[in-house]
């Protein structure tokens, strides 16, 4: 018994960290549909039918009030994706695989926006391109800049682990094209590394508000500024209904994340994204 009693100890401190991490999580869903006065917040009720028990005429209004920004915020993460893909993948392909003078630093140099607060890249690419200044890709531009050092990083890190090279030889031996050796021998191998990356990317760009704040016009805003927006003008209902909807957004890419990402360089970029959103 007294053997047993540090892994006791153990568990009892896991799952009051876990309580302690969940609680806010699980009061502001609840605070999405049940009536604050059960959960002892004050707060205003001016939404019409919201009287009873429980109600979901908060999400509507959230849909109705901010449905443009998270189909925006919706549609920068999957093109974060696809171009993060089709530029970083090729990018860790050429840097890991044919390296030449310089290749390290070229290669810690894309990693170099993750250290910048997203105050200054917005401002830098606002007095770079100020002529284009309220288009809707130069948001995508800022994103671009946080998510695809992560794709590349994931993919160079999976070229490493294993001898893709040696892989290469095999099939060009075989007489296999350049293409057709890139197309049907190494994208194979990286289908996992590319899923992960994707996942982060994703994740990563839906939340993004350092570099969107600045960036983002009445025309055109991210659905993490609608969340601010939430706290900020309106009551804690329609925040918590705008809040549940941006975890069923995320929460499953993530999860996602953790089964199929592990190990030390799932970790890692885990850190790093944790980081950046504490930056905000």
């Amino acid at each position: 018994m007294r053997e047993r009693l540090p892994v006791i100890g153990a568990y009892v401190l896991t799952g009051l960290l876990l309580i302690f991490i969940l609680a806010p999580v699980a009061v502001v869903v609840l605070g999405s549909v049940l009536n604050t006065r059960w959960l002892g917040v004050s707060s205003e009720q001016w939404v019409p039918g919201a009287e009873g028990l429980v109600t979901f005429r908060w999400f509507g209004y959230v849909l109705a009030t901010y449905g443009r920004m998270i189909l925006f915020s919706l549609k920068l993460a999957v093109l974060s994706v696809v171009i993060c893909i089709v530029v970083g993948v090729p990018a860790a392909y050429a840097l890991v695989q044919h390296p030449f003078p310089g290749s390290r630093f070229v290669e810690e140099l894309v990693l170099v926006p993750l250290s910048l607060p997203g105050i200054t890249l917005s401002i830098a690419l606002i007095q770079a391109y100020a002529v284009w200044r309220g288009r809707w890709w130069l948001v995508l531009c800022g994103h671009l800049l946080y998510t695809i050092p992560f794709m590349v990083r994931v993919t160079s890190g999976a070229l490493r682990s294993f001898d893709v090279a040696e892989l290469e030889r095999a099939a060009q031996t075989l007489g296999a094209r350049f293409s057709q050796r890139f197309f049907l021998v190494v994208l194979p191998s990286l289908r996992h590394a590319i899923l992960v990356g994707s996942l982060l990317v994703f994740a990563i760009s839906w939340g993004e508000f350092n570099v969107s704040y600045l960036l983002n016009t009445p025309l055109n805003q991210t659905y993490p500024a609608a969340l601010y927006a939430t706290f900020t003008f309106n009551s804690f209902q329609v925040s918590s209904a705008a809040t549940t909807l941006f975890l069923l957004g995320v929460l499953p890419v993530l999860l996602l994340l953790q089964r199929l990402g592990g190990g030390e360089l799932g970790g890692e970029l885990g850190g790093e994204l944790v980081r950046i959103e504490q930056g905000a």
